[in-house]
């Protein structure tokens, strides 16, 4: 699925929002119908299950979850376990919202295109331009949320919306290849953060 598609079927987050899943107190970074990616200071359990809450746009959401992946030591993926009709709504109405603001911003209308005090046409690259800098040493691979796409000599940098598939692949490949292996693996992880910087 391409990004531009993606972004509409999500939340349009302009920076993270504070959240409960369970008794930790995260921060969303990116809410779907299907699932969230989250922030959080407190260690969470990779089997973890609860209930997400948040507010957006003055309506209290609540959905079960469970984690369904971990990112990095301080980022998770959750999965929701149930359908929830108001954070369907809430994405139609944050898509809808997102491509008036792009109608407006096309013809020069910035006032269309802030809702409160976001500028809707960013949001995407706000949060997208986020990357995970992966690391292996004798202790193993080690993911760390970071702004610059810089790729490290000891690993490679992506996009943090990269699928875990994709993630797994990369570190295998770089993981068990020899010097040339690594660096053309570099260099792939590089092509694709110069879209999103």
């Amino acid at each position: 699925m391409n990004e531009e598609r993606r972004a509409y079927q999500r939340l349009t987050l302009t920076e993270p929002l504070d959240a409960w899943f369970g008794d930790y107190a995260v921060r969303l970074v990116d809410v779907s119908a299907s699932g969230a990616q989250l922030e959080h200071d407190d260690p969470i359990p990779s089997d973890a299950r609860g209930l997400l809450r948040f507010w957006w746009r003055g309506a209290e959401v609540e959905i079960l979850a469970e984690t369904a992946r971990v990112i990095h030591e301080n980022r998770i993926g959750l999965q929701f376990l149930e359908d929830n009709p108001l954070l369907n709504d809430q994405i139609a109405a944050s898509a809808a919202e997102r491509l008036r603001a792009l109608e407006a911003n096309a013809r020069g209308d910035r006032e269309s295109n802030v809702v409160g005090d976001e500028t809707l046409t960013s949001t995407s690259r706000t949060l997208a331009t986020r990357f995970v800098r992966w690391t292996l040493d004798h202790a193993g691979w080690k993911g760390q949320l970071s702004s610059n796409p810089r790729q490290p000599e000891n690993g490679f940098t992506i996009s943090a919306g990269e699928p875990d598939e994709d993630v797994s692949l990369l570190r295998r490949t770089y993981e068990s290849g020899d010097e040339e292996s690594r660096r053309l693996t570099r260099m792939l992880a590089e092509l694709s953060v110069s879209g999103n910087e």
